[in-house]
């Protein structure tokens, strides 16, 4: 690009924002004014660059330009092919779509995101608010593996070469070395996961991403695993055996949050709940599962599980009642 037609297009780059407050009070931009504000040399270098924007490429499937630069009068008048008008305000959904998409990033991208979430959560009126953060922890979007070791992990598991794992313990946080076959990453309430072969227990296990302190690549290259990764897609978790068929009930927010994901097996009921079926293991996960909808989700069945549920949820209204 020539240096002639760089300094022509840099006045346009300042005549254009001028022009477009004239534009919306009526009004074009005098020619003595537009001078002023470009820096050309005269009113007829000026008209040239105006001139010179209609020899632009225009992609011939576009009907029209979508800014127009025109002299008319002794002013330059600006004109857009769609007028810019105010924005449609999202739905409840999209908002929570929105946030719960920002929710990974919060912690390590900085203020800008912590800042967008902020002014999502203010733009919801207020009254909608509880229902909105149910949605967002309802949600599950899946983005690309963060964190410093989703790289090496990936190259591993292409590779299929084995690596070393620096792993802090769930309980006291104490790191701790285990040589792994990698398998996979999953994406699953907000946490990414390596599905991984423990050299020395000789079983699969999963690993968070965020409690690895440290990835040592091997040299071992191993072969392919018997067992399939197709497994893997429904559920994030290896089976113990105490797995059972539940269904749930459930009504309000977490019946509408149920309708939302298309991979859960759902009835509609005639009172406007659903009944939810899934391959859970009863015991603490599924009471804390339940009662964290507060009040909107019970247990259907089996009844063993329905009573158990209901005995933990006496024991703990009595260990709290104090």
């Amino acid at each position: 690009m020539s240096e002639p037609y760089l300094r022509s297009l840099r006045r346009l780059l300042l005549l254009v924002p001028v022009a477009v407050r004239a534009a919306r009070q009526g009004r074009g931009v005098p020619l003595d004014r537009a001078v002023e504000v470009t820096g050309a040399r005269s009113v007829a270098e000026l008209a040239a660059d105006v001139e010179s924007i209609r020899s632009l490429w225009v992609d011939p499937e576009r009907a029209e330009d979508l800014v127009s630069l025109y002299v008319e009068d002794g002013e330059v008048h600006l004109v857009y092919a769609h007028e810019l008008g105010r924005p449609v305000a999202l739905s409840l959904s999209e908002g929570a779509v929105l946030l719960a998409a920002l929710a990974p990033f919060e912690e390590t991208a900085g203020k800008p995101v912590r800042e967008a979430s902020r002014k999502l959560r203010k733009a919801i009126p207020e009254p909608l608010r509880p229902e909105a953060e149910q949605l967002v922890r309802g949600l599950d979007v899946v983005l690309a593996p963060t964190g410093p070791w989703a790289g090496a992990l990936e190259q591993a598991i292409a590779a299929r070469v084995e690596v070393v794992l620096d792993y802090r313990a769930v309980g006291d946080g104490a790191v701790a070395r285990r040589t792994v076959e990698p398998r996979a990453l999953f994406h699953r309430d907000g946490q990414w996961y390596l599905a991984a072969w423990n050299v020395e227990k000789a079983h699969e296990h999963l690993y968070r991403l965020d409690r690895i302190a440290a990835v040592t690549t091997g040299a071992r290259v191993f072969g392919p695993h018997r067992v399939s990764l197709a497994r893997y897609a429904g559920r994030l978790y290896f089976e113990s055996g105490a797995e059972r068929e539940v269904t749930l009930r459930l009504t309000g927010v977490a019946a509408r949050v149920a309708r939302s994901n298309p991979a859960l097996r759902i009835r509609e009921r005639d009172d406007g709940s659903v009944s939810l079926a899934q391959r859970v293991t009863p015991g603490n996960y599924l009471a804390g599962a339940v009662l964290g909808w507060g009040g909107e989700a019970t247990v259907e069945g089996p009844p063993d599980v329905r009573e158990a549920l209901r005995a933990r949820v006496a024991e703990l209204a009595a260990r709290y009642a104090g």
